[in-house]
C-alpha cells in the first residue's frame, strides 16, 4: 500500500516530465525529418486520448497534449492511422499527394522513419557529452584488489593487478569492467592482466548473484571476487557506525585490525564479518600519528550469493571516493559519450536476447510503474540522477523501437527492405497480418511488464 501510494505521490510528476520529454524528442525526430522532404504533419500529439489542450500552427498541423500520458505520435497527411502503418485510401489532390507520407520515395520513407530513434540517440548523446565536458567521464584505474578463494582468486588474479581485457573488450577504466557484470552472470570471461613487467592470461567464471537494494529493486550481477583497488581510508559513516562511536574519523587511515594488516578497503568485511558483537581493536593514521580504537562491529543481515541469509560484522564505514572525473576537451567528450551511447545500446540488444533464449528471466522486462519508480528513486539523487535516467531511457526508447517488430519503426523499417529488395511493397494481406502478430506481440510484452511492475509494487 505504501508502494503505491509513494508512486502516485511522489514518482508520477517525474514519470510524466521524463516520458513527455522523451516522446516529444522522439516524435519530432520524425516531424523534424518529414518536414525536409515536404510531407505534411496533420497531428502532433503527446500522449493518446482526449485532448487537454492545442493549437494548430501555420501550416496546418495541430499541436495537442492528450489525457493519456503513454507515448504520442505524428499523423502524416494520407495516414490511416496515428502510427503511419497503412494509407488511408482516399482520394487525394496531386498537390496532397506531394505531401502525402505514402507517396513518397523508399529512401524519404525509410528517413522518416529513423528519425524518431535517431533523434532518440543523438538527444542521449548530446546530454552524454555535455557532462563530460564540463564534468567529466568517470574513471577508477583498472587495478584489483582480489578476495581469498573468489572467482578472480581461482583464476590466478592477485591483488595490484592491473586489467587489460576482459571478456571481449579492452579495459580503460574499472568501470568497463562492471557493463560486463551485468550482462553476464556465469559466462566464463577471458581476462588479460598486468603483473609487474608481465603481461598474464586466465579465465574468471562469474559467480550468480542476487541482491535486493534499499528501494525493493532486485539486482542481478556476475560476482568476480574482485574490486577495485582502494585504500582502506575513512571516507565517511553510515547510520549508526560503530566505527564512529568507537573514536574514528573521516580522514583516518585504517593500518590494522586486532594486529593484521588492512591492505584495502575491501578487505575489511572478509576481516570483520564473523566478528559481529566481538571488540576488535583498529589500530589508524590520523595526522601522522597512530591511534587504535576499539570498536564492536554491529550485527547486520546479509545474503550470500546463493541467497542465504547471514549475520555479518559492520563497521559502517564509507570508502574515500576514489573515482576521479577526467575533462580533456570537446573531442575527448564526444568520443566518450559514443562510446556510452553504444555500451548501452549493445546492453540493451543483449539482454533482449538472453530474455528471448530465456537465458535471463522476462521478470527484468518492466513498463510504466517501473520507469515511474525509477524516476522517483532518481529524483533522490537530484537533477544529475534525473539526467542520468533521461539518458539511458532515451537509448532505450530509439534502440527498442529499431526492434523488427510491426507496430514499431524497426518493423516498418523492415518492410521497406523487403520492397528495395523485391522492388514492389508487401502485400496488403501481408501488411496487414504483420500488423496482427505485431499488435500481439506489442501488447504481449506490455501484459508481460505490466504484470511484472504490478509484482515489484506489491513487495
Amino acid at each position: 500500500m505504501h508502494g503505491a501510494l509513494s508512486l502516485f505521490t511522489t514518482y508520477l510528476p517525474y514519470f510524466v516530465l521524463v516520458l513527455t520529454l522523451l516522446v516529444f524528442v522522439h516524435e519530432f525526430g520524425h516531424y523534424w525529418v518529414a518536414q525536409r522532404f515536404g510531407i505534411h504533419a496533420e497531428v502532433f500529439s503527446i500522449g493518446f486520448g482526449p485532448e487537454l489542450f492545442g493549437w494548430t500552427d501555420r501550416k496546418g498541423t495541430r499541436w495537442k497534449i492528450c489525457a493519456v500520458p503513454l507515448g504520442g505520435y505524428v499523423k502524416f497527411l494520407g495516414d490511416a492511422d496515428q502510427a503511419s502503418v497503412t494509407s488511408s485510401g482516399e482520394a487525394l489532390t496531386s498537390d496532397q499527394r506531394g505531401r502525402a507520407f505514402f507517396s513518397q520515395p523508399l529512401y524519404a520513407r525509410a528517413a522518416v522513419v529513423v528519425g524518431g530513434p535517431a533523434a532518440n540517440l543523438l538527444f542521449a548523446f548530446i546530454l552524454l557529452t555535455a557532462v563530460f565536458y564540463f564534468v567529466g567521464e568517470p574513471y577508477s584505474p583498472p587495478v584489483v584488489a582480489v578476495q581469498t578463494n573468489g572467482p578472480a582468486a581461482k583464476a590466478g588474479l592477485r591483488t595490484g593487478d592491473e586489467i587489460i581485457r576482459f571478456g571481449d573488450k579492452r579495459v580503460n577504466r574499472y568501470e568497463d569492467i562492471q557493463d560486463s557484470q551485468l550482462l553476464y552472470w556465469t559466462r566464463p570471461m577471458p581476462v588479460e592482466y598486468r603483473r609487474g613487467n608481465q603481461i598474464l592470461q586466465g579465465e574468471i567464471v562469474p559467480q550468480f548473484c542476487e541482491r535486493t537494494d534499499k528501494y525493493n529493486n532486485t539486482l542481478r550481477f556476475g560476482e568476480l571476487g574482485m574490486d577495485q583497488l582502494v585504500k582502506p581510508v575513512v571516507g565517511g559513516f553510515v547510520a549508526d557506525s560503530p566505527a564512529e562511536a568507537g573514536g574514528l574519523k573521516v580522514g583516518d587511515l585504517l593500518l590494522e585490525i586486532d594486529g593484521k594488516p588492512v591492505d584495502y578497503f575491501s578487505r575489511i568485511p572478509e576481516m570483520i564479518g564473523n566478528q559481529a558483537g566481538k571488540p576488535v581493536i583498529i589500530t589508524y593514521l590520523r595526522n601522522g600519528q597512530r591511534g587504535e580504537a576499539t570498536v564492536v562491529p554491529i550485527a547486520d543481515k546479509a545474503l550470500d550469493c546463493a541467497g542465504k541469509e547471514l549475520t555479518v560484522g559492520r563497521l559502517r564505514v564509507r570508502p574515500a571516493n576514489v573515482t576521479e572525473f577526467r575533462r580533456d576537451g570537446l573531442i575527448h567528450a564526444m568520443d566518450a559519450g559514443v562510446r556510452h551511447v553504444w555500451s548501452m545500446t549493445n546492453m540493451f540488444y543483449t539482454s533482449m536476447v538472453q530474455i528471448i533464449t530465456a537465458t535471463r528471466p522476462v521478470d527484468e522486462l518492466g513498463g510504466p510503474i517501473r520507469i515511474a519508480k525509477a524516476a522517483g528513486e532518481a529524483s533522490h539523487a537530484g537533477w544529475f540522477g534525473i539526467l542520468n535516467l533521461v539518458i539511458a531511457l532515451s537509448i532505450v526508447l530509439g534502440v527498442f523501437n529499431l526492434l523488427p517488430v510491426p507496430m514499431l519503426d524497426g518493423g516498418h523499417l523492415a518492410m521497406y527492405l523487403y520492397e528495395a529488395i523485391r522492388g514492389r511493397p508487401l502485400s496488403l494481406w501481408a501488411q496487414e497480418l504483420g500488423l496482427k502478430v505485431g499488435l500481439v506481440l506489442v501488447i504481449g510484452m506490455a501484459l508481460v511488464a505490466t504484470f511484472n511492475d504490478i509484482k515489484l509494487l506489491l513487495r
